[in-house]
């Protein structure tokens, strides 16, 4: 572990990333799709009788914009750099080494975005109408290529392709499998925002007739993205890592029972909002009259929630991977998960973050915990490891850790037998049982050594059946050991 973990009590330093990264997302997608709304809607408003009363309501849509992308953005973007870089650094670190160009290229496409919008806005009573057009088309241009150099990194993390830590070839990682798909969806989804967005604005619209033109064209925006969006999906899953198909279709069933459904949740959540999107505009088209104000609000926090479970189902799909196939959750790599010495040894040894001397056994669990667990885990909050220890004992814990990876959606265990035993330990203490690492080693081995016995005999020839308790290990090993003695002669 090269760094430091941020340990936050009840939500996770993985939910708050989720949490701003999901608005964020919101809103930098209505921040692109409003802007292609807006230069057609420009051009739109020229060729219309009503053009003067269609630019008022225009720029009511752009003063919302204008606040909503740049104030919420702003602050949501800083806040998704706060949280990612503590939460995974090292993640965070290989993201910005391998693409630290298109980073570059991203920001300059964000100033320049930022640039055109204020004069787009500024110039509204001074600007021509052809500046108008010309600016808001720009807007609109620079605004999606940002969109096309940050997608380029988003499916780079769970579609990485032909690139490898020996192959770090910056346009295999940026063009990966995922890259065409998201894109066109991410497109589409956008610009169904941004009509999403002009009709909570033409929504209160005092004059009928200008109400009911304005509201079809927005209308126009969205019901062809969301009809289209389902054919690049389809696209979209075919290029998905088997294990992340598998998750999204049905969950994971864990070594010790249960199953993860939470993506599936999310992914049926994204579908049922674009289907409601559609029946709620085709509604609204039908009958433009009749949309108030609340019911475009509400239409947006659909469009919005859809957007949550697309984004989360994503998240969750890289899982146990911050980039799929490469870095584990926990900053694990998985060149080095694959060797199997480098895994046994003791994990504070090699772990920059711990006390200058090795701790007791239940200190020792407890910096495991931090470090090997916290970026996914909370004691009593968030993905809560209390509930989901509540059964165990010493024995099933330090069985546990060495299968854990089993199930799918969980790094495998760093260190030795010791560590798996001294984490079990601190699990256990949650709960206040009193069951330290030396016991627990002391009855795995028991364990271990009566079966080892248990198949002596079965070879011998004698019956399998539990030994008598009041038969000491030991003595029960040395009769085992002659019975060995006689089948072989």
């Amino acid at each position: 572990m090269n760094y430091p973990l941020w340990d936050l009590a009840f939500s996770g330093s993985g939910l708050i990333v989720a949490i701003i990264a999901t608005i964020h997302v919101f809103i930098s997608h209505f921040a692109i799709g409003g802007g292609i709304f807006l230069w057609l809607a420009e051009w739109w408003s020229g060729k219309q009788p009503e053009g003067a009363e269609i630019r008022k309501w225009l720029h009511k849509y752009a003063t919302f914009f204008l606040v909503y992308t740049t104030v919420f953005g702003a602050m949501t973007g800083v806040g998704i750099w706060f949280s990612i870089q503590l939460a995974s650094a090292e993640g965070t670190s290989l993201l910005i080494h391998q693409f630290v160009f298109v980073w570059a290229s991203e920001w300059v496409l964000f100033l320049a975005e930022l640039t055109v919008l204020y004069l787009y806005y500024y110039g509204w009573k001074t600007n021509s109408p052809r500046m108008q057009l010309w600016l808001a088309g720009l807007y609109a241009l620079i605004s999606w290529g940002s969109l096309f150099a940050i997608n380029g990194i988003l499916t780079f993390m769970l579609t990485p392709g032909n690139w490898t830590l020996e192959n770090p070839d910056i346009a295999a990682g940026f063009f990966n499998p995922g890259f065409w798909p998201s894109l066109f969806i991410r497109t589409l989804i956008m610009i169904l925002l941004g009509g999403l967005g002009g009709l909570v604005i033409a929504s209160r619209i005092p004059v009928e007739e200008l109400k009911e033109k304005t509201v079809r064209f927005c209308i126009r925006f969205v019901i062809p993205a969301a009809l289209l969006a389902p054919f690049f999906a389809v696209w979209y899953w075919s290029v998905l890592p088997d294990s992340a198909a598998k998750l999204i279709e049905g969950g994971a069933v864990g070594v010790g029972g249960g199953r993860m459904e939470a993506i599936t949740t999310y992914f049926i959540t994204a579908i049922v909002a674009g289907a409601m999107i559609v029946v709620a505009s085709t509604v609204v088209y039908l009958r433009p009259k009749a949309l108030t104000f609340m019911t475009a609000v509400a239409i947006f926090l659909i469009g919005m929630t859809g957007v949550t479970g697309a984004e989360f189902m994503r998240e969750m799909a890289r899982k146990p991977y911050v980039i799929h196939g490469v870095l584990y959750s926990n900053a694990l790599w998985k060149h080095k998960a694959a060797d199997a010495d480098y895994m046994a040894k003791p994990y504070l040894e090699k772990s920059r973050w711990h006390p200058a001397e090795i701790p007791s056994s239940l200190e020792r669990g407890e910096w495991l915990f931090r470090l090997q667990c916290i970026s996914c885990h909370t004691r009593d909050g968030y993905r809560a490891i209390i509930p989901r220890t509540a059964a165990w004992n010493g024995d099933f814990g330090v069985k546990w850790f060495e299968r854990m990876h089993e199930q799918g959606v969980m790094p495998p265990f760093e260190g030795s037998l010791d560590d798996r035993a001294a984490l079990t330990e601190y699990l256990l203490s949650l709960h206040g049982k009193k069951e330290n690492a030396v016991d627990i080693l002391k009855k795995l081995e028991a364990g271990l050594e009566a079966e080892k016995i248990k198949m002596i005999l079965q070879e011998a020839g004698r019956a399998p059946d539990a030994l008598p308790p009041e038969i000491p290990a030991d003595e029960a090993a040395a009769d085992a050991a002659e019975d060995e003695k006689e089948a072989l002669k």
